[in-house]
């Protein structure tokens, strides 16, 4: 790559991170969804390159904004759901950080894939599969909410080092639904725990060369700066319309991966190869 390359592919990248941060904090979507899909479709980088890199720009982004509410909040929630949660989603990010040097990009692409039909149709108000769930996990153990934390909290964190997101949608729902905390708390609780959850995640690919960090230097500046302005400007941003185009955008990415995975790996030459080996 040239020189004169070289600088157009860093403007690009930098644009992307300041996008991204900036539309995700002026409407309370997490970024690392977005992130991921373009670092994909666009500059067209491998599942697991995508996701620790969606991960590690996570990071400033989440810490600016657990601060934040720490300093403006009134109340925060409880220091036990911290120590209880936060271990749980970073022992989890241990565990997920196995399962994904053990199995096949293809395999997590699927996975986001289905990760973000499921979200968008959340967002269209269609069908909020995260907030069924959480319900009928209130309604059977309502009395025994530290049953329920700590193997949510393993379970995020392998959801989030899978997929490269930061899991504030699945963390937010999980707490006002299932504890019964305020709005505020929760998002409170989730931009912590997204904190270490990527930070301790981040590391991990770094140990195992999951991780371009050159990648990073591009990223991380602009991500944060758009964060920033996005929290300033979101109180003027029509959030539910642009809610609406996004799940629909969720929706579009979701079914071209679909598509695209069931094109290489369904076709008849590659199926009758496969069938054939076994013999």
């Amino acid at each position: 790559m040239s020189e004169f390359d070289k600088c157009k592919y860093d403007l690009k990248l930098t644009l992307v991170g300041f996008l991204v941060a900036l539309f995700s904090a002026g409407i309370g979507i997490g970024g690392g969804i977005l992130l991921v899909s373009i670092l994909i479709s666009v500059f067209r980088f491998d599942f697991k390159k995508a996701a620790s890199t969606s991960l590690a720009t996570i990071i400033p982004i989440s810490f600016v904004g657990s601060v934040s509410y720490f300093v403006f909040l009134p109340e925060i929630p409880h220091l036990q759901y911290y120590f209880t949660f936060i271990p749980a989603c970073v022992f989890g990010t241990i565990l997920g950080i196995g399962i994904v040097r053990n199995h096949p990009n293809w395999w997590f692409k699927s996975l986001f894939s289905f990760f973000l039909i499921i979200i968008s149709m959340s967002m269209l108000r269609i069908f909020d599969f995260p907030a069924l769930i959480y319900r009928a996990l209130d309604s059977i153990l309502y009395s025994n909410e530290w049953l329920l934390i700590v193997p949510v909290g393993i379970f995020i964190g392998i959801i989030a080092v899978a997929l490269g997101i930061g899991c504030g949608l699945l963390i937010v729902p999980f707490y006002v639904i299932v504890i019964n905390l305020n709005i505020h708390e929760a998002i409170a609780l989730s931009l912590a725990t997204m904190f270490f959850l990527t930070l301790s995640a981040t590391m991990m690919n770094n140990r195992f060369k999951m991780l371009d960090t050159n990648l990073l230097k591009t990223l991380l500046i602009p991500a944060l700066s758009g964060a920033i302005i996005g929290a300033i400007i979101s109180g003027h941003l029509p959030a539910q319309i642009l809610k609406i185009i996004f799940g629909i955008l969720l929706f579009i990415i979701a079914l071209y991966y679909i598509i695209q995975e069931i094109s290489i790996h369904f076709k008849p030459a590659v199926f009758v190869n496969k069938f054939l080996g076994k013999y």
